[in-house]
């Protein structure tokens, strides 16, 4: 989903990244190193609408010279990065060097190394035919971005995660927190499906939908003993990756936690929520994330999906591969629920819920019936919930 449209001329913000405990098979500074170079005479800057920030390596060391202010910066998207290096002394392997320039960029910025998205070129540059002349080129690493929020936005984001979910909490404070809530559609939910059981939690957190995963968290801490799910699985849709770069079932930015603690599940949200601020598109990849947490526990009791209406999947073309009802609990509805979540409780058996309804009886309309939810009316057409 959208981070809000906040633009600025800004890219400051020092929040410090985390490591990702994402999805599936992230890719390997291993991995990366075996891409083939590109030869280049001598590396320039590229002249375009994206903006670049390098960070300088000493000629033949990992060192880092340059300030990495803008390393730990948050709030782009990310389109390319680019490795450059010096073919100097002529036809040394320097494989190893440049593996552990990458290794040095991965402590500092996860998500350059480990985002399958991100793409990468390593740059060889072969023009200089002296040691002297070799030090005065470029080595290192420049990272091209397009900037998306603002320092300001950025800011109110880590804030917003702080005040719902703030580090040293009591029972008595996460009350409190929910209690002041304004759309408590998690708490109403929960509080009316006293049947579900060993469920997995699938929770949309792009940053929008900061107050909605607070509520999954607050209510565990406060109901632990009913125990209903065992798992929760954290989305963004790409964490900051391109929109040119996202391809159906392989966006990524899927975070497993299996540790339901509240210290767990706080920092995992902040890892999430944080490394998904420069998506600015608006489709999620909820249907990805679904079969992950499927592959993942096949045998829960409940899959429940905690989803933002104003964001449609990317990715219904997956919905046939789903063979396990879900349960959506759908947020922001008040200008009428999208069709598409109403088609994935169709089709699967599930149901969609909101914060007064329950809408248990949707695999029951047939082709060409018309029917209203809410204040939407609905017609099946085609095999398909379509506004009508």
């Amino acid at each position: 989903m959208r981070t809000f449209a906040f633009i600025s001329a800004s890219f400051i913000a020092t929040i410090v990244f985390c490591s990702i405990p994402s999805f599936g098979q992230k890719r390997t500074a291993e991995q990366l190193i075996q891409q083939k170079n590109i030869p280049i005479s001598q590396y320039e800057f590229s002249e375009s609408e994206l903006q670049s920030f390098s960070i300088e390596m000493s000629f033949g060391s990992t060192e880092i010279i340059s300030k990495l202010t803008k390393l730990k910066d948050i709030g782009a998207t990310i389109h390319r990065v680019d490795l450059v290096y010096t073919d100097f002394p002529k036809g040394c392997d320097l494989m190893n060097l440049n593996f552990n320039r990458i290794k040095e960029i991965e402590k500092i910025h996860p998500i350059l190394v480990q985002n399958k998205l991100i793409p990468w070129k390593i740059i060889r540059q072969t023009g200089c035919k002296t040691e002297e002349e070799a030090r005065t080129y470029f080595h290192g690493i420049v990272v091209y971005f397009q900037e998306n929020a603002s320092s300001g936005f950025v800011k109110e984001v880590n804030t917003n995660l702080n005040n719902y979910l703030p580090k040293n909490i009591t029972k008595e404070l996460a009350r409190k927190i929910m209690d002041t809530i304004k759309k408590p559609t998690v708490k109403e939910v929960f509080k009316r499906q006293k049947n579900w059981n060993n469920a997995v939690l699938i929770v949309d957190l792009t940053t929008s939908m900061i107050p909605y995963n607070s509520q999954v968290i607050l209510w565990q801490l406060l109901n632990s003993e009913r125990g209903f799910f065992k798992e929760v699985v954290m989305f963004n849709d790409g964490d900051s990756a391109p929109e040119k770069s996202k391809k159906v079932g392989k966006t990524g930015g899927i975070y497993h936690e299996k540790n339901i603690s509240f210290e767990a599940l706080r920092k995992t949200s902040f890892e999430v929520c944080q490394n998904g601020i420069g998506n600015s598109d608006f489709p999620e990849n909820d249907l990805e994330a679904v079969l992950f947490s499927i592959e993942k526990n096949p045998n829960a009791g409940e899959y429940i999906l905690i989803a933002d209406n104003d964001a449609p999947p990317r990715d219904m073309s997956l919905l046939n591969k789903i063979s396990r009802p879900i349960r959506i609990v759908l947020c922001d509805t008040e200008s009428g629920i999208l069709p598409e979540y109403l088609e994935i409780a169709r089709r699967t058996g599930g149901s969609v819920h909101t914060i007064t309804d329950d809408i248990l009886d949707l695999m029951k309309r047939k082709e060409g019936e018309v029917f209203f939810v809410g204040n939407r009316r609905f017609k099946i057409s085609s095999g398909r919930i379509r506004l009508f």
